[in-house]
């Protein structure tokens, strides 16, 4: 951080001096044209009059040998979550791991394989951010996991419905990435800040709110696993809890989309005796799959009730402006 002092220039007007390392690296000098945008109350950003920038070339390496699948898969998410547009997957070891990296790239929007060999994979990003809108992004997870729910509450009454809730979570995923790679974007780069018109403070929440959808998803597709071998219990009961559940996810997102304090707050309220009832069920119901679908069940409400909370916080802010 360098530190400038203020002049006053003129009846009316103050300037202040900007650092050289900053107008050397944007080849600015005396009477170019500066943008200046006020971010808040206490920040403003400013940004030169440049011709858009082309794509910025972000290669990175990943050698694959002597390392596990779930480090490799870690390194990847890292990779496109912090925009390297192409990525370089290789290791003698790679012809007996093609399958299952391939099946890990198709987990990212946008990420296409441009080049295969017994020894080397490069994927590119093809991701163009003028065609991405966060508020789009989140009314597509929040569909999928809408479906997600349904589904799972179907197999309650024996149908089998996880290998098509199994897919959608990994869509779901998918969108989860894409979020968290414009947001860390929004937070490096004003422009793209700029682009997608959001603060650091939105663009947290935006974070907040992704991570809770998908871990809701996540929750509820485990619920459709474990629902197979859950054997003899009250399933009219444990269907109208799950209804119950699917209800605050519902108030929930429209208070999110409403941005309704009220509604967000009949959410927060209606977690205990979600909980109470669930509780209530394990007890008539002692097993170890009980416990499970039940646990999940749980944890959608927790999650649910942080959107709940979320709501709550961000109007409190516009109320503070």
């Amino acid at each position: 951080m360098q530190i400038r002092r203020l002049v006053k220039s003129g009846a009316a007007s103050h300037t202040i001096s900007l650092p050289k390392t900053w107008l050397d690296k944007n080849n600015l000098s005396k009477g170019d044209i500066l943008y200046i945008h006020e971010r808040s109350d206490k920040e403003i950003v400013i940004t030169p009059e440049t011709k858009p920038a082309e794509k910025e070339d972000k290669e990175i390496s990943i050698n694959i040998d002597k390392k596990d699948l779930d480090t490799v898969q870690r390194e990847i998410t890292s990779a496109y979550i912090n925009n390297y547009n192409t990525v370089v997957i290789h290791g003698d070891s790679l012809s007996d791991q093609v399958k299952d990296i391939r099946k890990i790239l198709h987990d990212f929007v946008a990420l296409e394989i441009s080049e295969l060999t017994g020894t080397r994979i490069v994927a590119k990003d093809l991701l163009n951010l003028q065609e991405i809108s966060v508020d789009k992004t989140i009314r597509r997870m929040d569909m999928i996991i809408r479906s997600i729910i349904q589904d799972s509450i179907e197999s309650i009454e024996g149908k089998n419905m996880y290998e098509s809730v199994y897919y959608r979570d990994f869509d779901v995923n998918k969108l989860y990435f894409l979020m968290c790679r414009i947001l860390k974007s929004s937070l490096n780069d004003s422009k793209v800040a700029e682009k997608f018109e959001i603060t650091n403070a939105q663009g947290m929440a935006s974070w907040f709110l992704a991570l809770n959808l998908e871990n809701i998803a996540d929750s509820s597709k485990n619920i459709c696993l474990h629902m197979k071998d859950l054997g003899k219990v009250d399933k009219k009961e444990l269907k109208e809890i799950y209804k119950e559940v699917e209800k605050t996810y519902l108030d929930a997102m429209k208070a999110h989309y409403n941005h309704d304090r009220k509604l967000s707050d009949v959410v927060a309220k209606s977690r205990k005796a979600v909980m109470e009832r669930c509780d209530t069920f394990f007890e008539k119901h002692k097993s170890v799959e009980s416990f499970k679908v039940i646990s999940n069940m749980k944890e959608m409400q927790n999650l649910i009730s942080n959107i709940g909370r979320l709501v709550l916080d961000r109007d409190e802010e516009k109320k503070e402006k």
